[in-house]
């Protein structure tokens, strides 16, 4: 049998338009109906699904397939008897359904990003960002005064520091510390040693760096507009989201990952991002 595309697609946009236009010519493309993912809450729970039905009806009229076939439990064990090559997008519903249903079939996955599948979601992705200017006055002041930081975090599994050097040039730094005391996950346990790195970010008992100056900065009623942030590893989500908000001008960072949507938060509020060798 020659190969298939194998796709869930709950509303049509560009991302799904560019997938079928691709992998479409000359093929067969067979839909991941209902009946498949009946188990599966997050999308039994999506109201802005399409219709199976509808979505096969749009995607044949734009004449890209030799076929378009809504796949129900009995025609997806035919197919994979018959033991097709299939092209899948990389999420995991085309993972559940592959292991489920097509375990013994040659599967290529494509990586275009359609949604923020459970996959993509969790994704540690690398940073995009210009190197740091050598020569840089305020890094050096920031690396320093942010290093020395991290070294009074009692974390002994993420010691983060970061300082922020304010409009008027004064500095001051913040490392990231247990709430209620700094000792709390030695006492009762880290709840992030339920999780691998980058999911369910807000199930911490840890106060970041960057939300610790910012909030002490609001406390003391000074401006962080225009500021100028060095963190030791790139801010999460959350912490990107403050930085943001807080009008924050230039933010350097030495290591780590971006989750989610924080790097794309900073650049669309006109942060500046250095990576620091």
């Amino acid at each position: 049998m020659s190969e298939a595309v194998l796709a869930y697609v709950p509303v049509l946009h560009e991302g799904y338009r560019r997938f079928l236009e691709s992998h479409g010519p000359g093929r067969a493309l067979y839909l991941i109906g209902p009946e498949l993912y009946a188990e599966e809450r997050p999308l039994t729970k999506d109201i802005r699904a399409l219709p199976a039905e509808h979505a096969a009806l749009a995607i044949a009229a734009w004449e890209l397939f030799d076929t378009v076939t809504v796949l129900d439990v009995a025609q997806a064990e035919r197919l994979a008897a018959a033991g097709p090559a299939l092209i899948a997008p990389a999420e995991d519903v085309s993972y559940a359904v592959v292991e489920r249903f097509f375990a013994r079939c040659e599967v290529r996955y494509d990586t275009v990003f359609l949604r923020w599948d459970k996959t993509r979601t969790a994704a540690l992705l690398t940073p995009q960002a210009a190197p740091a200017r050598a020569g840089d006055e305020a890094l050096a002041e920031l690396a320093a005064a942010a290093a020395e930081a991290a070294g009074q975090s009692v974390d002994w599994w993420r010691r983060v520091g970061a300082a922020i050097r304010f409009a008027d040039g004064t500095v001051e730094t913040a490392h990231n510390e247990h709430l209620p005391h700094p000792l709390a996950a030695y006492a009762a346990g880290d709840p992030r040693s339920n999780f691998y790195k980058g999911v369910a970010l807000e199930l911490s008992t840890a106060h970041h760096a960057e939300a610790r100056l910012i909030a002490a900065a609001a406390r003391a009623g000074r401006s962080t507009e225009g500021a100028a942030v060095y963190v030791t590893d790139f801010p999460c989500p959350p912490c990107a989201k403050l930085i943001a908000a807080a009008g924050v001008g230039r933010v350097y960072f030495r290591e780590g990952y971006a989750v989610l949507d924080g790097e794309d938060v900073l650049r669309g509020a006109g942060v500046e991002l250095l990576r620091v060798a």
